[in-house]
């Protein structure tokens, strides 16, 4: 346009905006002529790109205020202009600032004049004209009012009676749109609605909205023409966005079942080989048919055909392509005769059947990958809300009637283009789209214990969800299909534990049966999507989806066979060239070893497939592996240069010859070679961004490996020392010559492939690994039966670790300790290592530095994996260093480090070579006080800190006695004592403090002050200071042992309060909470529902130390347990008939130890209660005598020796010698 031409047209455009404002209400007939004609020139002056900036924000404001005050009458004649005209001010301002008060307005006067026009006939194009600008004024508006949703949506809004009474899909569709949009609500309005508990919608118009949005996917329709089928797409498309709004926004009104069985059939809507009307009335009631095949090269199909031929073109099909594209042409109501024998309806056999007889290999790894163009973006899985809809507004289907709401990125669905069959074939996907969208929140949002009733419907029907992850050609489609299993999975091991892999007998299918076929059926599905998935993020997804079924399932209940189809396919995967992809293939491998309980097949997985060691490590035969794209997946039928390398990595030895053999000392596993080419490779520019998870996750595959399989993997060690003083050392980019991996042959330090530039988070990983590995070998010594380790490779792998890895922190926790003692003042964080550089080349690196602190950290973590033996066996030299290094770490400043050196002084504080150290007695004074310190500074610190240190100050307070025994021996003639009444009085403050925190905090706390108080003499428990203590402890533990569901308190609380009540140190008898104790005690022995619990209350109530501390509850006590010990074997829950033997003994083992402290006074009261009970107590007690070891008899000696002692007495009365006879009777029948 020329400049003339332009000036013309803003003058036109300035002269109607004059005359447009000065037309008011009421209009005669000539004005309201003249109003149509000015709105007419508007729009076409509008649409000119020159005039689109020629007014501004106030302007629109004016404008559109203007438009809302004309008065609506039954002639509608301007109605139309204006909604045209407000169409065009709104759909081309994304964001034009309007205030809500100005779109409130707009939005009242397009209801009313909805409700007024849609009662006349023949107003189509009103009511689209109207619903067009009602759709742009409501993805501008933030938030509404109760008024507008009531008006819009409520059982007289406009846009409901739209709904129910216009049938015409070219109305219905823009007015559903305008449901999605009035139903988005912003992320952060409805994270504060949940926060403050209020309601976005109301009630009424959630109900109204659901009925008629339920109700378009429920309706019938015929064959309908091209053009309606887009419509019908459209339509389809914005209810499933309004009911995901729904389930989003209003959880508790929606109706998850009939929602769910609304939107199945969408799931297929315009794939081939599905007729959808078929699936409308097979959604009503849905029968079970499950597949019953468990191997990839099984087809239930072929089963039906019996004549040769048919064979024939079956195999022919199975070569075909696991996916075809979507017909352009095909509508909505075509017929597609359905395959016979094809049991899920396609055109084509299932691509489970497709791809049976095809290679295993993936087509990245068999030929060069093709890149799609048309997959390079995809649709995200975000909430449904106003970025569905376009920059440039709605579109039209034909150029008058409906708003598509499709973004950009939503034209990647198919891999057509151009033409009207995109439109079509992107509105389809759409739909599937949007249709698992909202599945997958009503699924959410019913939450684990509701979710798998919608597991038969899902994933257990022909067709299923599998059935979308292998025939859909949209990527994003498929995502969403892999997010509802995504969230079936989620959580759902105890649902997983009941699968049944075996063929259900009779008519009925048990959901067991159902879940565990379906099981089976996944694993397949998902293997045979990983071999047919070009698309990057659903392969992601796909990944992780086998991350959750790995971690959920319990292998163990099923038949073998799902482990190794699974790692037959993801092995591929952690070569692949993306690095999200091998970081996510790692991610699997993780889950796998480490499930439990373990399986022999996973074992066998391990041990089947192997590759030589590098020869700088190993002295193994040299075999070159073949390269990426020769390689043959385990399973497969080995061509001739994989027989090759079989006979290559054969053992020498000539009576090797068995497949299933362990490995030779120099061979590691495939897993192992595989992290290890991922962490010291050669190529250092592939060591950035992304390809560091690929590190970080291979570092844990390789600590799954030592913490779960190290009798597996325990001859690799030599190579996974190696790892980590790489990874370790690596910071500046070369290795430390110095150090070397104690090995049969010396290192080649100059092996290029050994050399790595991991950064700060793989270091941290890397002293993981290490601390994974040596509680691995702890964890083996514990164990019963020889350890894969002997007892000196466990002490030289110590040594390795303090003489490399962990030198740096030894040697720092030096430097600073003597430079402390010089300057008290100083920063103990600052400075740098002496001999190490961590991540630049000066010397000097402060602490601050966040990768500094974890490293150092994760390498003080290490120290916890210590045993008593191994740290005894080390000597004295590195007991002194390890003493002074964990003093260094807990009276540092920086509280991560003291929470480092707090966890290593929890482990080690019971060990003899801390206690008889000259500074194990002043190490644990300055963790005691280290860790009050911590409590009393930091008192909203994260749960975990909190559980930590209670931890800590549990373990410390139990050897209390132990250092100062120690103590007094070093100090002898000292009066200085090693606990201040001070520090245990706060020690008691702290465990009462503790008591009252969350489940897993309160039995360390109960741990505590049991400890403590028990540790008490008899001066310090009369202080004034500690007296009060004492007292609130006695009453938190009494609390604690009989209320509460957490039962590790209550045991805990019940063994501390033994512990009190069997110390000689504190005046039992007359203490004012004796006979509290004892009748808490009582009431748990008699009758608690937790058979473990009431063992450890029978042991503290029977372990006081005299006549004189039971007092007058002497002959409760004695009701108590024989009332106990008549009711133990009435068993309530029959999960405690394991412990119900162990309580009967320790109630028999509790009779004789009160039987020790009786007088012939008690004697002579029981009598009544003795001859009640010993029909009951004498078959028990004979039984109780056979079977208490012989370490728990001497209590029955004592009693006998009591008993015996009693009845030489002078002058016994009747009941005294009746009873002293039935007790003689009990205790010495054997």
């Amino acid at each position: 346009m020329s400049d003339l031409g332009r000036n013309k047209a803003s003058l036109s455009w300035n002269d109607s905006i004059t005359a447009f404002l000065q037309l008011k209400t009421p209009l005669s007939e000539e004005k309201e002529l003249e109003l149509c004609q000015i709105l007419s020139d508007l729009c076409r002056y509008h649409a000119t790109s020159a005039l689109r900036m020629s007014y501004d924000i106030r302007q629109i404001q004016n404008l559109v205020e203007h438009c809302f005050s004309f008065q609506i009458s039954s002639n509608e004649s301007y109605i139309k202009p204006i909604c045209q005209f407000l169409t065009s001010l709104l759909r081309r301002q994304v964001g034009n600032g309007i205030s809500s008060e100005c779109s409130d307005q707009v939005i009242m006067w397009l209801n009313k004049a909805l409700l007024s026009v849609s009662k006349e006939a023949q107003t189509t194009g009103t009511v689209r004209e109207l619903l067009r600008a009602l759709a742009c004024i409501l993805r501008d508006a933030p938030e509404h009012t109760d008024e507008i949703y009531f008006n819009l949506a409520g059982p007289r809004g406009s846009l409901i009676q739209i709904m129910e009474h216009d049938t015409s899909w070219h109305i219905q569709a823009p007015a559903m749109q305008c449901l999605h949009l009035l139903t988005y609500v912003s992320p952060e309005i409805i994270a504060e609605a949940r926060q403050l508990g209020d309601e976005i919608f109301p009630p009424e118009v959630v109900s109204n909205i659901q009925r008629v949005a339920i109700r378009v996917l429920k309706q019938n329709i015929a064959n309908p023409s091209a053009h309606q089928h887009k419509l019908y797409s459209c339509l389809v498309a914005s209810a499933l966005n309004v009911i995901y709004n729904l389930v989003v926004c209003a959880p508790n009104d929606i109706l998850g079942s009939i929602i769910v069985s609304a939107c199945h059939p969408f799931i297929f809507f315009g794939l081939p080989g599905f007729i959808h009307t078929d699936l409308m009335q097979n959604s009503v009631g849905l029968e079970v048919d499950i597949p019953v095949s468990s191997r990839i090269d099984s087809d239930t199909s072929s089963r039906t055909y019996t004549n040769r031929n048919r064979r024939k073109r079956l195999r022919r099909k199975r070569a075909q392509l696991s996916r075809s594209t979507l017909d352009p042409g095909a509508g909505l109501g075509s017929v597609i005769p359905s395959v016979e024998g094809v049991r899920l309806g396609f055109k084509k056999p299932p691509p489970a059947s497709a791809l049976a007889g095809v290679s295993l290999k993936p087509q990245w790894a068999r030929v060069e990958r093709v890149s799609n163009d048309n997959e390079k973006s995809m649709n995200s899985l975000s909430i449904p809300g106003q970025q569905d809809v376009g920059e440039n507004g709605p579109e039209t289907c034909d150029n008058s009637s409906i708003e598509v709401l499709t973004s950009g990125s939503e034209t990647d669905f198919s891999d057509i283009e151009g033409g009207g069959a995109e439109k079509e074939v992107t509105l389809m996907a759409r739909v599937r789209q949007c249709s698992l969208q909202a599945i997958n929140a009503v699924i959410m949002k019913v939450g684990k214990q509701h979710k798998f009733s919608y597991w038969p419907t899902l994933m257990c029907q022909t067709p299923s969800l599998m059935t979308s992850v292998l025939k859909d050609p949209s990527p994003s489609v498929r995502m969403a299909a892999l997010q509802v299993m995504n969230t079936f999975l989620l959580n759902s091991s105890q649902v997983f534990a009941m699968a049944l892999d075996v063929p259900g007998k009779g008519p009925y299918t048990s959901f067991g049966h159902q879940l565990g076929t379906s099981i089976r059926e996944l694993h397949r599905c998902l293997a045979l999507a990983l071999l047919s998935e070009k698309f990057t993020g659903a392969l992601v997804k796909t990944l992780k989806t086998i991350e959750l079924l790995t971690e959920n399932v319990n292998y163990s209940k099923l038949k073998p066979g799902l482990l190794t189809k699974i790692v037959t396919h993801v092995k591929y995967f952690l070569r692949f060239k993306e690095a999200v992809v091998q970081a996510n293939a790692f991610s699997v491998m993780v889950s796998i070893l480490m499930i439990k309980p373990q399986v022999p097949e996973l074992r066998d997985l391990l041990l089947r497939y192997q590759t030589p060691a590098p020869a700088s490590l190993s002295s193994a035969v040299e075999v070159v592996p073949p390269s990426l794209l020769e390689e043959e997946l385990p399973g497969e039928d080995s061509d001739e240069e994989e027989v090759e390398l079989q006979k290559a990595m054969v053992s020498k030895d000539e009576g090797e010859t068995e497949e299933n053999k362990l490995p030779e000392k120099n061979t590691v596993s495939w897993l192992i070679q595989r992290c290890i080419d991922s962490l010291l490779s050669p190529d250092r520019e592939a060591l950035r961004g992304i390809y560091i998870q690929v590190q970080l996750q291979s570092l844990k595959v390789l600590t799954a490996l030592v913490s779960e399989h190290l009798s597996i993997i325990h001859q690799s060690l030599p190579l996974l020392q190696h790892v980590i003083i790489v990874c370790s050392d690596a910071i500046n980019g070369s290795l430390h010559c110095s150090q070397s991996v104690p090995t049969s042959e010396p290192l080649d330090s100059n092996d290029p492939s050994l050399v790595s530039t991991d950064p700060g988070v793989v270091v941290e990983h890397a002293f993981i690994l290490l601390g994974s590995l040596l509680g691995a070998v702890k964890s083996e010594f514990e164990k019963d039966g020889t350890a894969c380790i002997s007892f000196e490779q466990a002490q030289q792998l110590w040594l390795w670790t303090l003489q490399g890895p962990l030198q740096c922190l030894l040697e720092k926790a030096s430097i600073d300790q003597k430079s402390r003692g010089k300057n008290e003042d100083s920063d103990c964080t600052e400075g740098g290592l002496a001999r190490h550089n961590w991540r630049s080349k000066e010397n000097d690196l402060p602490s601050q530095n966040p990768d500094y602190v974890k490293q150092l950290i994760a390498m003080a973590t290490v120290l916890s994996h210590f045993s008593s033996e191994i740290f005894e066996s080390l000597g004295e030299e590195w007991a002194a260093k390890v003493i002074m290094t964990v003093k260094w770490l807990v009276t540092n400043r920086n509280s991560e480090f003291q929470l480092a050196g707090v966890r290593v002084m929890a482990t080690i504080v019971g060990f003899r070579g801390v206690m008889s150290n000259p500074g194990g007695a002043s190490l644990l004074q300055v963790t005691l006080k280290t860790t009050l310190d911590i409590f009393s500074e930091k008192e909203s610190f994260v749960n975990r800190d909190r559980l930590l240190a209670s931890w800590a100050l549990a373990n410390m307070s139990s050897v209390l006695e132990s250092y100062r025994e120690n103590w007094q021996l070093c100090e002898s003639g000292s009066n200085n004592p090693l606990y201040s009444v001070e520090l245990l009085g706060r020690l008691l403050e702290v465990g009462i403090l503790t008591c009252n925190d969350k489940n897993k905090i309160r039995m360390h706390g109960v741990r505590c002050i049991g400890s403590v108080t028990s540790f008490l003499d008899t001066d310090v428990a009369s202080n004034p200071k500690i007296s009060p203590l004492v007292s609130r402890s006695i009453e938190m533990l009494v609390l604690c042992s009989s209320t509460g569901n957490n039962m590790k308190t209550r045991w805990n609380a019940c063994y501390a309060l033994g512990c009190i009540l069997g110390n000689d140190r504190i005046p039992v008898a007359s203490a004012p909470w004796r006979i509290q104790v004892i009748t808490t005690l009582g009431k748990l022995v008699e009758s608690f529902k937790n058979y473990k619990v009431r063992i450890q209350a029978c042991s503290a109530l029977c372990g006081l130390r005299s006549r004189e501390a039971y007092g007058a509850e002497y002959i409760g006590v004695w009701r108590v347990l024989l009332n106990g010990l008549d009711n133990a074997q009435n068993i309530i829950d029959y999960q405690e008939i394991r412990h119900r033997d162990e309580l009967i003994n320790q109630i028999c083992q509790g009779i004789c130890q009160i039987i020790a402290h009786m007088t012939l006074e008690d004697a002579g009261s029981l009598c009544d209660l003795l001859q009640l009970h010993q029909d009951m107590v004498d078959p028990l007690m004979k039984k109780a005598q056979l079977s208490l070891p012989p370490e728990r008899t001497a209590h029955i000696l004592f009693a006998q020796s009591r008993v015996e002692e009693l009845l030489s007495s002078d002058a016994l009365t009747e009941p005294q010698g009746q009873v002293l006879i039935i007790l003689q009777y009990l205790i010495c029948s054997v």
